[in-house]
């Protein structure tokens, strides 16, 4: 096993993005795309400014995102009626395929980048990082303070 500074290791934070970038070493297609087709399935009429709020991604690589999603059939991208400035964005069939397929590979990933830990110790794990995010183990907002993201974040 190679060296890990104790010092980071003590920071959970940390830890969770050494997960996170373990799972998307896994993975075999881009999880940005793949965060953009699950909130079209989710959300439906989306723009592309809603997208980059919501998930903290740039509005310039939001728009790359979207060209490379419509480019693979994924998405398909039309004038707002109501305000010719902003774009309809919609999932196609083939895009809720590929959203299937991406999260068996995540899903799998998972499984293997959380080996040492049982169901229970998973479903603790998820739970308190949905608490310090600010949701229930029900998806549903908790009160008090917004979720602090650092300004100019691109995850």
């Amino acid at each position: 096993m190679s060296y890990q500074p104790q010092g980071l290791l003590r920071i959970p934070t940390y830890v969770f993005g050494k997960l996170h970038k373990a799972l998307y070493s896994q993975v075999n297609s881009s999880l940005r795309e793949y965060w953009v087709l699950v909130c079209l399935e989710e959300q439906g009429d989306v723009s592309q400014q809603e997208i980059s709020n919501g998930m903290g991604i740039d509005r310039s690589e939001v728009v790359h995102i979207i060209d490379s999603l419509e480019s693979a059939g994924f998405v398909t991208r039309t004038r707002n009626e109501a305000d010719r400035r902003k774009y309809r964005l919609d999932i196609t069939d083939v895009g809720r395929a590929e959203r299937r397929r991406v999260t068996a590979q995540i899903d799998g990933a998972t499984e293997r980048v959380l080996n040492r830990l049982d169901d229970d110790e998973r479903a603790t794990l998820h739970r308190l990082a949905l608490k310090a995010v600010g949701y229930d183990e029900y998806l549903q907002p908790l009160p008090g303070p917004e979720f602090i993201t650092a300004p100019g974040t691109h995850h």
